[in-house]
């Protein structure tokens, strides 16, 4: 099916940008940019479109938005191969620890973990499922010199703007990436475009998780019509 096709079904569908195909292999779609209603469909077209998909679980109880739920990380688990899948936890240790069995039942391929709450104990209940365990960083480190990982983890994703805030990427955090790349792969996430990406590729960055500048929604259309 095509990326630009229209439903006829009542609902707008989400327009996967063609952008994409400049980074084939590279690119993971935040289903978090998608509107409630349409983030499990979303998640399917971009498997079938051949993207990762991303995850965004949010502590909304601790002044973060809203992020996915867990029934819809469910669903999409259900009908989207879970190797594919990568969970973000955005929340304090304890939301963590609240949130992870649940994450986990559903068995995705990765699951970013925070930089605060980040242990081994954390890392091998992760990796217990089968699952990869990866820090998610945001200012903990400047990529200056070493740094001490709070557990060896399985990866990186360098975060480019804060969890759970929206905006322009911090270009600065691309030390970061560097400095990650030559030890472990590493993921970017947050502020990511289509002129963004060839820089995070450049300074050693495996995959991007895109959202708004990937998934724009389609208005609702009567007829469904399709582009190549």
């Amino acid at each position: 099916m095509s990326d630009a096709c229209e439903r006829i079904d009542g609902h707008g569908a989400t327009r996967i940008a063609e952008w994409r195909d400049r980074f084939p292999g590279r690119v993971a779609g935040s289903v978090y940019a998608a509107a409630p209603a349409e983030r499990v469909r979303t998640a399917r077209e971009l498997a079938d479109a051949g993207l990762d998909v991303h995850v965004d679980l949010m502590a909304s109880d601790e002044g973060h938005p809203a992020g996915v739920g867990l029934g819809e990380l469910r669903e999409i688990a259900a009908t989207v191969q879970r190797s594919r899948i990568g969970v973000h936890l955005i929340g304090s240790p304890a939301f963590v620890d609240t949130a992870l069995p649940e994450v986990l039942s559903t068995r995705p391929g990765r699951v970013f973990l925070p930089w605060h709450a980040f242990t081994a104990e954390r890392a091998a209940t992760v990796r217990g499922v089968g699952s990869a365990a990866w820090i998610a960083m945001w200012d903990e480190w400047d990529g200056i010199g070493s740094t001490a990982w709070p557990a060896q983890p399985d990866g990186a994703l360098v975060m480019l703007i804060e969890p759970g805030t929206s905006g322009t990427c911090r270009p600065s955090q691309l030390a970061v990436v560097s400095a990650c790349a030559s030890d472990m792969p590493v993921h970017v996430d947050g502020g990511v475009t289509e002129d963004v990406a060839p820089l995070c590729l450049a300074a050693g960055a495996q995959s991007m998780v895109v959202g708004r500048a990937l998934l724009t929604p389609r208005p609702v259309n009567s007829t469904a019509r399709s582009t190549t």
